[in-house]
């Protein structure tokens, strides 16, 4: 059976992304994460807040051969993600380890051969504005949406097909969307 495609999972998580990278009228709060492991020298980590009146974004570049780390702007998750969006196969990883870092080294520790995947980390606590009282609930509750998942991108199909056949296959979803209480997508709730 073949990778779950979770492309436009991703997609749909980008352009939110995108779209929390400045004052946001859609949102009354909002806390997001992304880390992009690159397959190459660089990995790129992002953060975004807005809290009431209070609000910070954060980039970094952190060059994997020396260290070095650069700053740069939080809005360039969108472009940085677009980067991830070229590989071939996307699916979404499923396994027990809890950060994206110890995932990528998972990977790396039980490959037989180098799959070279990379790996994109999403986590989005958001609370809308609109209130939604037509739907019968008291005071005015707030539409909340979070969304905590780890993107595995491969380069190319036979990659996909050779992870697919392999032990580390287990650590990937097997179905979509993917029942989980750790990993997860666009959960929606009132509160």
């Amino acid at each position: 059976m073949p990778l779950p495609n979770y492309r436009d999972t991703f997609l749909q998580c980008l352009t939110t992304l995108k779209g929390l990278t400045a004052q946001s009228e859609e949102y009354v709060r909002f806390r997001w994460q992304a880390i992009y492991l690159t397959r190459g020298r660089f990995s790129y980590f992002f953060r975004g807040a807005l809290d009431g009146a209070s609000i910070g974004f954060s980039g970094q570049q952190i060059d994997l051969t020396n260290g070095e780390v650069s700053i740069i702007p939080a809005r360039s998750v969108g472009l940085y993600g677009a980067t991830f969006g070229l590989n071939e196969a996307i699916t979404a990883y499923s396994g027990p380890q809890k950060s994206v870092i110890e995932v990528a080294h998972a990977f790396n520790e039980a490959s037989e051969m180098d799959y070279h995947p990379e790996f994109f980390y999403v986590r989005m606590n958001l609370l809308h504005t609109a209130s939604d009282s037509k739907m019968g609930f008291a005071r005015d509750p707030r539409l909340r949406e979070n969304t905590n998942l780890i993107f595995v991108g491969l380069e190319d199909q036979m990659t996909a097909d050779l992870l697919e056949e392999s032990d580390i296959a287990r650590w990937v979803a097997q179905e979509k969307p993917m029942a989980s209480t750790e990993w997860y997508a666009e959960r929606y709730y009132y509160s």
